[in-house]
């Protein structure tokens, strides 16, 4: 049997916070969406919300990015775009 490693793995989670939650206190409920991206370099994680507009959601948006990681910031972007897509 070959020995394998991944060479990319996803998480991604969804949090519905209620309305006036501490974390955004606005009087909709909100969606929260961290998509961890663990490589060989390290893991990248980026969140997502739907703050400001219920059930449309922003731009992913960087939450830790291990150095090695930093050159190809944007395609790990495009890759949680993709997974937006992919949920919704």
């Amino acid at each position: 049997m070959p020995d394998t490693t991944p060479a990319l793995t996803i998480t991604v989670t969804e949090e519905h916070l209620p309305r006036y939650d501490a974390l955004h206190g606005t009087p909709d409920p909100m969606v929260r969406r961290l998509a961890v991206l663990h490589t060989p370099k390290g893991d990248a994680t980026f969140e997502q919300t739907d703050y400001g507009h219920p059930g449309r959601f922003n731009a992913w948006e960087p939450r830790g990015i291990p150095s090695a990681l930093q050159p190809r910031t944007e395609e790990l972007r495009a890759l949680c775009d993709g997974l937006g897509r992919l949920l919704g």
